[in-house]
């Protein structure tokens, strides 16, 4: 009798985890598409189904509902909130350095991700109330994160502001706007805009010379 390649199996099992990852991929990328051009209520699973010249069955072996696709695509779009509390806990510095980089990094995150973001703050209303209240509370957590580092500056004497809770929204409110006005086919670059943003923020909180903590990165 011949013996089975036990490595066999995981490696199908690989395999088919990958394509299946893709053909789910297409299917929101198609309905970001539709949700962000057409709108949410307008567009239909019938309509993503054409677009993607498959049947509704395909999309309904990966997501239940239109719903369910409004979902995922919204804790895409807001998932930049939790991934840059996370960058947070690894940066070291002080609170002027650390400010920097986080709000670089979470208006790259809000560039790259713009058509979710953009679909999260327009289609918030159609989410089940159980996920909104959970996307809410990732707008929380990053609010909390950087008014503790506002705090933590103001302490020090790094930061002239009044209210941190005030400031972290100021800021905070700057860096997620990117998405409304930043066109990839425009005059400016995403690195460009984050690294800028990020200058704009530490003048905000009373840092004069903003540039000496961005000099590894053009504005």
């Amino acid at each position: 009798m011949l013996s089975r390649n036990p490595t066999v199996q995981p490696e199908i099992n690989s395999i088919k985890a990958e394509v299946d990852e893709i053909k789910r991929r297409r299917i929101l990328e198609e309905a970001i598409g539709q949700f962000f051009d057409k709108g949410y209520e307008a567009t239909s699973l019938e309509s993503i189904a054409e677009g993607l010249g498959v049947t509704k069955q395909f999309i309904y072996s990966r997501f239940r509902s239109k719903a369910e696709l409004l979902v995922a695509i919204c804790h895409a779009g807001a998932a930049a909130a939790d991934q840059t509390v996370a960058f947070s806990a690894t940066l070291s510095g002080d609170p002027a350095q650390r400010l920097a980089q986080i709000i670089r990094y979470f208006v790259r995150l809000q560039i790259e991700h713009r058509r979710e973001v953009a679909l999260y703050f327009r289609e918030a209303k159609s989410l089940p109330a159980d996920e909104g209240l959970a996307i809410d509370s990732s707008k929380q957590r990053f609010h909390r994160m950087l008014r503790g580092l506002l705090n933590e500056g103001k302490a020090s004497g790094k930061f002239d502001i009044a209210d941190a809770s005030l400031a972290a929204s100021a800021l905070g409110g700057m860096a997620s706007w990117a998405f409304t006005w930043f066109q990839p086919e425009g005059r400016w670059v995403a690195e460009s805009v984050a690294t800028e943003l990020a200058a704009l923020a530490l003048r905000t909180v009373g840092v004069p010379d903003p540039l000496s903590y961005l000099a590894d990165e053009p504005i």
